[in-house]
Formats: structure tokens, C-alpha cells, sequence
């Protein structure tokens, strides 16, 4: 593996020498705008009320430069930034030792650390890519999440592999769950510089692996908290985990007029210093996916399954896990698409204080029409049930619209 990422980084280093003096780089200017009206009930106690309706924005700005060399090797640069999103910022967690009524509470899907009402860079990276692959080197997803086979949602937004819209608070089921994101992505460790490489597709066969000497000051998956905490004198930042590194495969076909898609990832991070039974980094972080989907005529139906150790190991009464698994269907034609799915996750009884492990439960349905290019307009009901001691019902209503440009 160590020759493969020698090669690699030796390769992009060539590639941009020889591209940096003269090489006129095509920008584009793209992203997305994300509008939503929510109704959000997650009927909470008397003494412990939210607001149930909202309006809820996402917004980012992508910048791309791209050239193409008279050998045929692609070279480029590409930035996300957000844009003045209104939702709640990632949390700071520089100071603090991390425990496991605390790393949820760190959560964050889809926002970086002290993101206030601001530009903030979400990406950046360069890319070079030819007949032998791709190479990614800078701020970029892994290659777990790369090649994640998603499952057909009623609105990718509301219930799809990454979700930006979401305004259940989480909290009024469990406090430890606060800022956690109903989503499965494997995308550890998201503000990370890592090394990727992806292999060209083979007869819809394709694979990648990726490597980052320490992870960034970022978020372990979508549930879980952050890499850093402090030394005992609490002045010195150390980091809980080392070398993360991601193996991940697919495979996109045809058999007989069905569309197959197939895919799995494996995620792995050292565990650095020596920490006690039920803290984040007493155990190497170990997470992993696979999914399938089908399409034929319009329809689709698929899954996807994920799980994580957290990087904490049980300390014999608890136990520390997260599991989930996401089941949809849906139908296109045209313009229009209709889908429903179901998501399942369960917390290990350490995550959450509770005597026993807990589960959410969410079903959702709906879907959208396509009003022009690139523009959708789309409406989703999702439902369910945290099943604890105490059970607890939510429900979230979502009309909105989205447009990529």
C-alpha cells in the first residue's frame, strides 16, 4: 500500500510541475440552493418545548479549474464553500476529553467546526485523472463514500445517504443525541487532507483506496464526535487517532434490461493514546457499508447497510456500537419521481446513558417534479418512533425546492 501512495502522490506532483507555468485551467462556476418550509414535531415533554415550523436553507458555491494535456492526463482544482448557511454550526471541540455522553452531542453531518452564518470552505482539492484513474489530494470525501450505493429516498435531502435537511432535534428523545443526523453516509473523519485513488471502471467494476497520515478537525461519520482532545494539563492538543485509511469497491450493470448497482467500503483509524474502556480512541475506529440497488422501467428498489465501533471498546457494562440500515423504492417518469423508505439505527446502551440499546425508527414519503434544468421542487412526510425506557413519536413535514447550477 505504501508503494501505491508513493506512486500516487510522485504522480500528482509530476502532473501539476508540468501544468503550473503555462497550463490555462477552464473555470467553472457552480452549487446548489436548498429552500425549505419544515413542520418538525418531536413532541417533547411539557417542560422541554421547540418550535415546530421553520424555514431551512443550504447553499453552497463550487469552484472548478480544469485542463486537458496533449498526453490525455486531466489536471484540476476544485472548492466548495458554504454560503451563509442558517442551520446550526458544527461544534468546537478544541478542549475537553471525550467521552461517550459527550461525542453525540458533538455531532454534525454536514457543517465544520465554528461555521457561523459565513463562507466557510466545505472542500478543497486537486485531481488528475487519465485512462489509468483518478487521484484526489486535498480536503475530499474518502473512497468509502465515493462508492456508497445509496438507496432510492422519497427526497434525498430529507431521507437520502446525506441529509441536509433535517429539524427533528434530536435532543428531545435523549440529550446525548443532540445534533445527531438521521443519514448513513461513511464519511469519517470529513475535514480531512487524505490521498485517493480511484481505479477506472472495468466493465462497471470499479474500486478505490484512500490514505491520510492523521485525520483533520473533523467528525467521525455522521453520529459521533470529534478526533481531538486535550492533554491532562488541558494546554496541549493530542489527537485520538492515527492514519485513517478507506478501501472501497463497486460495481454498476446491466442483466437483462435491470440496472444493478453493488457496492461496499471498509474504514479504518489507529487508535493513538492509551485511553480507558468507554472513551473515544480506547479501540481502533472500524466502519463499514455495503449496499444493492435494482432499476428497471422507472422503478427502483434497494438498501444499504452500515456499521461503526465508534473507536471505543466496552468496558464490560456498555457497549458502544452504532448500526443502521436503510431500505427504499421509488419511480421515475419524466419529470416527476415518487419514492418511500425506512431507516433503522440503533445506539449501543453506552452511547446513550440508557439501560438497554435504543433505536430510532423513520419512515418517509414523497417526492418531486423537475421544473426545469437542474431545478426541482419537492415534498416529503417522514415518521416515527425513538424507542427507549420511554418511547417517543416525531413527525416532519418538508416543501421546498432545489437548484443546482
Amino acid at each position: 500500500m505504501k508503494k501505491l501512495l508513493i506512486a500516487s502522490t510522485a504522480l500528482v506532483g509530476v502532473a501539476f510541475m508540468a501544468t503550473s507555468a503555462h497550463a490555462a485551467l477552464k473555470m467553472d462556476l457552480g452549487g446548489y440552493f436548498d429552500g425549505y418550509g419544515v413542520y418538525a414535531n418531536n413532541h417533547p415533554t411539557a417542560t422541554n418545548t421547540y418550535a415546530k415550523y421553520e424555514f431551512t436553507r443550504d447553499s453552497e458555491v463550487h469552484v472548478n479549474g480544469q485542463t486537458t494535456l496533449d498526453n490525455g492526463l486531466t489536471v484540476g482544482a476544485h472548492y466548495q464553500m458554504y454560503v451563509a448557511d442558517n442551520a446550526a454550526a458544527g461544534v468546537n471541540v478544541n478542549g475537553g476529553a471525550l467521552t461517550a455522553g459527550n461525542m453525540l452531542a458533538m455531532s454534525s453531518n454536514q457543517f465544520p467546526q465554528n461555521a457561523v452564518n459565513g463562507t466557510v470552505v466545505d472542500e478543497a482539492y486537486i485531481y488528475g485523472q487519465g485512462g489509468w484513474g483518478r487521484v484526489n489530494f486535498g480536503e475530499e470525501d474518502g473512497a468509502a463514500y465515493l462508492l456508497q450505493v445509496a438507496a432510492p429516498s422519497a427526497d434525498s435531502n430529507v431521507d437520502g445517504m446525506r441529509v441536509y435537511v433535517q429539524d427533528l432535534t434530536t435532543a428531545a428523545w435523549n440529550a446525548a443525541l443532540a445534533g445527531v443526523v438521521l443519514d448513513y453516509q461513511q464519511a469519517d473523519f470529513r475535514q480531512t487532507d487524505r490521498l485517493t485513488y480511484l481505479t477506472p471502471k472495468f466493465n462497471g467494476f470499479q474500486a478505490g483506496l484512500s490514505y491520510a497520515p492523521r485525520p483533520g478537525t473533523s467528525f467521525i461519520g455522521s453520529s459521533v464526535g470529534a478526533p481531538l482532545q486535550t492533554d491532562t494539563a488541558g494546554v496541549l492538543l493530542t489527537r485520538t487517532f492515527k492514519n485513517p485509511w478507506e478501501l472501497a469497491a463497486r460495481w454498476d450493470g446491466q442483466f437483462q434490461g435491470t440496472a444493478i448497482s453493488l457496492g461496499a467500503g471498509y474504514s479504518y483509524a489507529y487508535d493513538e493514546n492509551t485511553t480507558a474502556a468507554g472513551l473515544v480512541g480506547s479501540a481502533a475506529l472500524k466502519t463499514y457499508n455495503f449496499g444493492a440497488n435494482v432499476a428497471m422501467q422507472g422503478f427502483s428498489l434497494g438498501g444499504a447497510y452500515k456499521h461503526s465501533n465508534n473507536g471505543i471498546s466496552s468496558n464490560g457494562a456498555n457497549s458502544y456500537d452504532t448500526s443502521i440500515y436503510d431500505v427504499g423504492a421509488g419511480y421515475d417518469n419524466g419529470p416527476y419521481h415518487a419514492g418511500i423508505s425506512y431507516f433503522h439505527e440503533k445506539f449501543d446502551n453506552g452511547l446513550t446513558g440508557a439501560a438497554s440499546n435504543t433505536t430510532v425508527h423513520r419512515y418517509a414519503l414523497g417526492g418531486g417534479y423537475t421544473f426545469g434544468p437542474g431545478m426541482t421542487f419537492r415534498g416529503a412526510v417522514d415518521w416515527g418512533q425513538y424507542r427507549a425506557a420511554t418511547n417517543t413519536k416525531f413527525e416532519q413535514v418538508t416543501l421546498g425546492t432545489d437548484i443546482q447550477f
